[in-house]
């Protein structure tokens, strides 16, 4: 079977403070943005492909940069808590152990969003096809125009892909990476700004992660001592990730993710 059934109700803030990296006259110029508001049902169910072993872990390296450059890694997040959002774990046997499953695999996903937020009151939402060229190839360096899969502000760009537990390109992981670099230093705010990352289903659900599998923060404008990188999987959207920038380094900001339908509850 699939992982247990989990049902929530996230209720938003009625308004945000204007926040993120960068100025406000340099935000985003894609036309796949949007703001992103209103409830949101989280509900998982249906039987799955067969289980395989890939316990879930923590790994992340040091970067180097201007100014301060910090990495850290988060393991063990409770994924039953979290502004507004209430869970009902039910009856499920398999609740615990080593039962795991590719991403692109889930039955009924058809999307996967990331909510990334550059000023304004809400965050922009990105959607990806499960299969689509974005999720199912790791950009090469130098991440820049012509080369990302999400733009931010001035000089920020971002790769997002399937991965295993350490943001390493997995084509069949159970995890989900963005990384990315951000060319502002202070005074300038962090880049990186990470709401949530939500599995779309066919049926109109959306499942958020729980647990941030590892992540790595560079720069003189990272939020310390961890980049807020809780505030990716407590299931409000007018919270973010400060993961800061990279000038001075070849190396890339980045936040992993775990999912409960996918690699399980947090090791």
């Amino acid at each position: 079977m699939r992982a247990p059934i989990v049902t929530g109700l996230l209720s938003m803030g009625l308004a945000g403070l204007a926040s993120g990296c960068g100025t406000a006259d340099e935000g985003r110029s894609s036309a796949e943005s949007g703001p992103a508001d209103g409830p949101v049902t989280l509900t998982i169910g249906e039987d799955g492909p067969e289980p395989t072993d890939d316990g879930p872990g923590t790994t992340t390296g040091t970067g180097g940069g201007s100014g301060s450059a910090t990495t850290a890694t988060t393991t063990g997040v409770d994924d039953t808590t979290g502004p507004g959002v209430l869970f009902d774990l039910g009856d499920a046997p398999d609740v615990g152990g080593p039962m795991t499953y590719p991403v692109r695999m889930l039955p009924g996903l058809v999307s996967i969003t990331f909510y990334e937020r550059t000023g304004g009151a809400a965050p922009d939402a990105f959607t990806f096809t499960v299969d689509g060229p974005e999720l199912t190839v790791r950009l090469a360096d130098p991440l820049s125009v012509g080369n990302f899969d999400i733009d931010g502000a001035t000089g920020e760009f971002y790769d997002v892909y399937y991965s295993d537990q350490d943001g390493n390109f997995e084509l069949d992981g159970r995890y989900l990476t963005i990384s990315g670099t951000f060319g502002q230093a202070l005074p300038a705010g962090g880049g990186l700004n990470l709401a949530e990352i939500g599995l779309d289903f066919e049926d109109a659900t959306t499942e958020f992660g729980n647990y941030v599998a590892s992540h790595v923060i560079l720069g003189d404008n990272a939020a310390q001592p961890d980049g807020n990188v809780d505030n990716a999987i407590d299931g409000d959207l007018q919270t973010h990730t400060t993961m800061g920038n990279t000038v001075g380094t070849n190396e890339r900001l980045r936040v992993t993710l775990g999912f409960l339908s996918s690699s399980g509850p947090p090791g």
